[in-house]
């Protein structure tokens, strides 16, 4: 943890030193702005990664470091997990950033550094853990989100691209609590089955018309979940040399058409806005939604989490 540390706030500093050797307009209140968000976002970045170690890694046996391909688990959710989170978290710290005050010309590489190196240390939990390893796909999933970040702010200088989450809790947590998580908090966290990823596209900009009087916070959203996956691969286990099939439960995807609101779109002025709706960006607003099951059909949802 001190290692990891001492690399978020090496990311502050780097930046801060390489605006003032290359361009010297850094005041000393911008640089100690930059030193104090550094601080703030190395003991947050430190005191997570403790938390996720206590609620994930802790219960289970640990190895030598090695690799693991788990490419084709999970119908791919865990993939999409990991380009939504590392591009919310570029996006959210851009966001304080600036609602901070730290708009010089390193703002977009520290929001791309702090994320790789936050996404980085999981993978290298994971390459310790026995039941895992360090995962290359999991990696090149977290540079996509970084990647959709990065191409976003050169090409429309603005992040309209969202990656959203929701979840609902499932009934086949019950079967492999172990795995899919006991309590409520867990289970957002591991069951796919309760887990939806949305991606998220401002109307407005669908409709590109000179009089085109839509708001910029509403939003169309697709949306990609899973179903009667009890297991990465099969719905077979074997737990304490007892077999355990469920093969009998279909694994399928489901599909969602819903709309969305970015709150941080809506023309609400003050700080404590701007915090509040940057930091619950990625959570997908409730509203009325059609969805797609290949063994339910279509279904019209008068409202959808």
């Amino acid at each position: 943890m001190r290692c990891a540390f001492l690399l978020v706030f090496l990311v502050f500093s780097f930046t801060c030193r390489s605006n003032h050797i290359e361009k010297d307009s850094l005041s000393y209140h911008q640089n100690r702005k930059l030193t104090i968000a550094g601080i703030s976002t190395a003991a947050l970045y430190s005191s997570s990664m403790y938390l996720l170690y206590q609620t994930w890694y802790k219960d289970y046996s640990s190895s030598k470091f090695h690799l693991f391909n788990d490419l084709n688990e999970w119908k791919g959710m865990d993939k999409i997990g990991h380009v939504t989170t590392s591009l919310f978290i570029a996006q959210w710290l851009q966001s304080v950033q600036e609602i901070g005050g730290l708009n010089d010309r390193n703002k977009n590489l520290r929001s791309v550094l702090v994320p790789m190196a936050f996404m980085t240390t999981i993978e290298v939990f994971d390459g310790f853990s026995t039941g895992w390893g360090f995962s290359v796909s999991d990696l090149a999933a977290n540079t996509i989100g970084l990647g959709i970040f990065y191409a976003q702010n050169k090409l429309f200088e603005d992040q309209r691209l969202l990656l959203k989450y929701s979840f609902n809790a499932s009934p086949y947590a019950s079967f492999r609590p172990n795995l899919l998580g006991k309590s409520y908090a867990e289970q957002m966290l591991k069951d796919y089955n309760g887990q939806t990823y949305w991606l998220t596209y401002p109307i407005s900009n669908l409709w590109p018309r000179k009089n085109n009087q839509l708001p910029k916070w509403l939003c169309l959203s697709v949306g990609y979940g899973v179903d009667g996956l009890i297991g990465a691969r099969s719905n077979v286990w074997v737990n304490q040399q007892q077999k355990f099939d469920l093969s009998l439960i279909p694994r399928s995807h489901e599909w969602y058409l819903s709309v969305d609101i970015d709150l941080k779109k809506i023309p609400i002025r003050g700080k404590a806005w701007q915090l509040f709706s940057s930091a619950i960006r990625w959570i997908k607003i409730p509203a009325p939604t059609l969805y797609y099951n290949r063994n339910a059909g279509f279904k019209a949802l008068p409202i959808h989490w």
